[in-house]
């Protein structure tokens, strides 16, 4: 018998799920986005920022023929970081294994395109803006807000909250289900910045593949990610409580040019116009003891385990969801009531565990910071000469290993700890 699972939530993980579930062959799937449908409208690059895929990310999408080749060639292949100073050379931090860059929203494109070409509306459908408001667990029951018109109700045998840091989903369970959930803002603020990777006039070149950092002070950096066609976007980053207080295109220009003089110079005056305009971004954490619901309902992705982007982990760890998902599927032959709750054993304390190294992996503090780069070269070396008995510093072990965030957590607990105390 064919069961029905409504998915609340088109981004990365809610999309892929709706692959996996259907190539199962025993599911019809909906999914209901609360934001505007992208093919039908320009995409406000307010609400778009570059993600890295590494591995981990890449491991659950290999699973669908056809998707890993198509995100690989709408992406940038970057190998490397370069950490660049007002003054002396840039330090540069190659990494193993390239990883993916591409535009968030690029990516939901792609997987959004290869569902609606490999399955037909009888299996598959989606419908944006549209708000999930209630949920009535005993008669299985979804009540759906469509931006304009009358609320309605629709039936479900599974329900899925892929909704994002700010589930609808999630809180309503946390109101009437009893869920225990942690959520907090993340201290620094950010703003989008788009910028041209070149500018023959004045000599400038950044390499087109290395991820590209400069940080001014403790409490303001930038980060540029590379994208198609010789583009750069990322975001400036600092202190909630800092204020800026940039309201007009000279004195954005003039911020970036003394504080970010390498940025700056790439910065064009519409780019400074349109930095005026974009809104100031908080990132919410959130922390579950459980990622589900009785039988039926499942959380997963960022609605379950929103972390900081600081270690680049959100969106991968939102796809290895899926893939660990689908084999708990496969080995309880689709019965949910066995799957959800092994899901949540398995699933929890690598979140947590995820939490932990997103927080306090990179440090605040300068003496912390010319530690941790230390650190990072001598782990490097020495893994190099031993492999068997020593491993790599932590972000080598998150960006170019499959361990378990919960082993990785457990190697680096010392390190963890050293940060977290200079914090207090």
């Amino acid at each position: 018998m064919v069961q029905k699972v409504v998915i609340i939530g088109a981004g990365p993980s809610g999309l892929l799920l709706a692959h996996y579930l259907l190539r199962r062959g025993q599911y019809r799937v909906e999914i209901y986005e609360r934001r505007a449908d992208l093919r039908l409208v320009d995409a406000s690059q307010d609400r778009t920022f570059p993600i890295s895929l590494q591995e981990r990310g890449r491991k659950a999408l290999r699973e669908i023929a056809g998707l890993d080749e198509a995100i690989a060639a709408a992406s940038v292949f970057c190998n490397g970081t370069m950490i660049h100073r007002k003054r002396g050379r840039a330090r540069k931090f190659p990494r193993a294994t390239p990883i993916l860059t591409l535009d968030r929203n690029r990516l939901v494109m792609i997987l959004l395109q290869q569902l609606t070409q490999m399955y037909p509306v009888e299996q598959f459908s989606i419908r944006f803006s549209c708000e999930c408001v209630q949920i009535d667990q005993k008669a299985k029951t979804v009540t759906l807000q469509p931006g304009q018109g009358e609320a309605f109700l629709l039936n479900y045998d599974r329900l899925v909250a892929a909704d994002g840091a700010r589930s609808q989903i999630r809180d309503i369970l946390v109101r009437d289900a009893g869920l225990h959930c942690e959520q907090s803002d993340v201290p620094d603020a950010y703003k989008s910045v788009f910028l041209p990777r070149l500018d023959p006039a004045l000599g400038i070149e950044l390499e087109p593949d290395k991820i590209h950092g400069f940080n001014r002070d403790n409490q303001t950096r930038m980060l540029m990610v590379p994208q198609p066609g010789d583009r750069l976007n990322g975001v400036l980053i600092f202190d909630v409580e800092q204020n800026l207080n940039l309201s007009t295109k000279d004195e954005v220009l003039t911020f970036f040019r003394e504080g970010f003089p390498l940025f700056g110079q790439l910065m064009s005056e519409t780019e400074a116009e349109d930095f005026v305009k974009r809104p100031v971004g908080r990132v919410l954490t959130v922390r579950c003891d459980r990622f589900h619901e009785g039988d039926s309902i499942l959380l997963i992705g960022d609605a379950a385990h929103a972390v900081s982007p600081s270690i680049g982990q959100g969106c991968n760890a939102s796809l290895e969801d899926v893939s660990i998902f689908d084999r708990l599927l496969e080995q309880y032959e689709d019965d949910w009531s066995l799957a959800l709750p092994a899901f949540t054993q398995q699933r929890v304390p690598d979140a947590h565990a995820l939490k932990d190294l997103s927080d306090y992996s990179f440090p605040r503090t300068q003496g912390l910071k010319v530690e941790f780069f230390l650190r990072l070269a001598l782990k490097k070396l020495l893994h190099q000469w031993f492999p068997q008995r020593v491993k790599p510093f932590v972000f080598d072990l998150l960006l170019d290993h499959n361990l378990s965030y919960s082993q990785i957590l457990s190697l680096n607990q010392g390190w963890i700890n050293k940060v977290k105390r200079s914090l207090r």
